[in-house]
């Protein structure tokens, strides 16, 4: 089919060229059809069963531009493509985390999937200080098996490589190349900021010798380390999920690269959370201490469960393989070590990447609602220069932070766990 971009008027004759959409919503000539995209990229519709709430479906559609800018910043809508293989391979190593495909068209750069609608977007809920009682658990899941298991260290040669060539996602990962890891930490136009940090908390960043060294260094690994296949954009904003169950979605950016990305992906949005509560609990009524003490432990369980996972999952296959480069009488203990510097170094890579990611939410174009969302400006602009100080310190020395109780260590030492960010608080 050729494609052509979707509305909520067109929706249904397209449903209507699709068996699996009758057998997921039923009566397709009685269908509500609302457009609720809110990100940065692509159009969203929810559909329902007017008669049957419970027949219902996402459908989602890239567009051949950045919907977050509009037609004048093109970019290709073969970016589904990469998100569907990237669903279809989640959907194999962790189906319980990923929503269900109904249909996918590359042509129409479209998918129809699960509609996740009892699972609200995790940073919006952790916004409004929520509890999660098995987020660590499950994404320190569904990081490790999807690392793992797409990597070197798992899989055979060729397929490796055939999966690497076919996820080569050239535009999106140009996106994130600039906007993750450039654009914010120069004088680009596409930077944005709180009209209160001064011209002073901006130069911290833009113009340290030793912090452009190393992110320079941080962006080499990215764009040239193929370790793992990545979601590519495991932010909060990427989670839905309540206290029983979540959710992983929107994995447009997939691509091989480091494996510590998605990691860092995460952590970093976490860490953003922690320091934006330091003022969001006390809008709640709430002493910040108990909250953000959560946020620290969901961090710290997040990694530290995630190394046990990966590293048994490894070790399963190495005693199932019986690699002849390790089959002699030191061999195991040996392989044991191996495994050990690799996990310590994507922790390294990870500790870096989300230093970076840090720095980029509070000065590059796309912002976290966390800290964005803050009205009063003093008290944001307090929260941010946390944020600031903290990924510019991860970014230069992330050597030296070997274990996840010391990054915490230092999350607490820029802001206590019971530190107070009232409304108009001195900067």
């Amino acid at each position: 089919m050729e494609y052509k971009q979707l509305t909520e008027d067109s929706v249904v004759d397209y449903l209507k060229s699709v068996p699996a959409a009758k057998e997921v919503l039923g009566d397709l000539d009685n269908l509500d059809i609302r457009e609720i995209g809110d990100g940065n990229l692509n159009f969203v519709y929810f559909i329902t069963n007017k008669s049957d709430p419970t027949q219902t479906a996402v459908l989602k559609q890239a567009v051949p531009f950045l919907r977050i800018v509009g037609k004048d910043w093109p970019l290709p809508k073969e970016r589904m493509t990469f998100e569907i293989m990237a669903l279809e391979n989640e959907s194999d190593l962790t189906p319980e985390h990923v929503p269900e495909i109904f249909h996918s068209s590359h042509d129409m750069s479209l998918v129809l999937m699960q509609n996740l609608k009892d699972y609200p977007v995790l940073r919006g809920q952790m916004n409004e200080g929520k509890y999660f009682p098995n987020l660590a658990e499950h994404v320190s899941t569904f990081l490790a098996k999807n690392l793992f298991y797409t990597s070197d260290w798992y899989l055979d040669h060729r397929t490796k490589k055939e999966m690497v060539k076919k996820f080569i996602n050239i535009d999106l990962c140009k996106i994130t190349e600039d906007f993750i890891f450039t654009h914010p930490f120069c004088k680009s136009d596409t930077n944005a900021y709180n009209e209160r940090l001064t011209e002073k908390d901006i130069n911290f960043i833009h113009e340290d010798d030793e912090l452009k060294i190393h992110q320079a260094e941080l962006k080499y690994k990215f764009m040239n380390n193929a370790e793992a296949l990545l979601h590519g954009d495991l932010h909060t904003g990427s989670i839905m999920a309540d206290a029983e169950k979540t959710y992983v979605i929107d994995p447009e950016f997939a691509f091989f690269g480091p494996a510590g990305f998605d990691v860092a992906l995460f952590i970093g949005n976490m860490f953003l959370a922690y320091f934006a509560h330091a003022h969001r609990q006390t809008l709640l009524g709430n002493d910040p201490s108990e909250y953000r003490t959560w946020i620290l432990d969901q961090i710290r369980e997040t990694w530290n469960k995630f190394e046990v996972k990966f590293e048994s999952y490894w070790k399963e296959h190495f005693e199932a393989e019986k690699d002849l480069f390790w089959d002699y009488p030191g061999g195991e203990k040996a392989h044991a070590e191996y495994r050990r510097r690799n996990i310590a170094r994507i922790f390294d890579d990870a500790m870096g990447i989300a230093g970076s990611v840090m720095i980029r939410r509070i000065l590059g174009l796309a912002k976290v609602s966390d800290i964005a969302d803050i009205e009063d400006l003093d008290a944001r602009a307090e929260v941010e220069r946390m944020g600031l100080r903290m990924g510019r310190e991860l970014i230069i020395n992330h050597t030296k932070y070997t274990t996840i109780e010391a990054v915490a260590d230092l999350a607490t030492g820029i802001s206590p766990a019971d530190q107070a960010v009232p409304a108009s608080s001195a900067t």
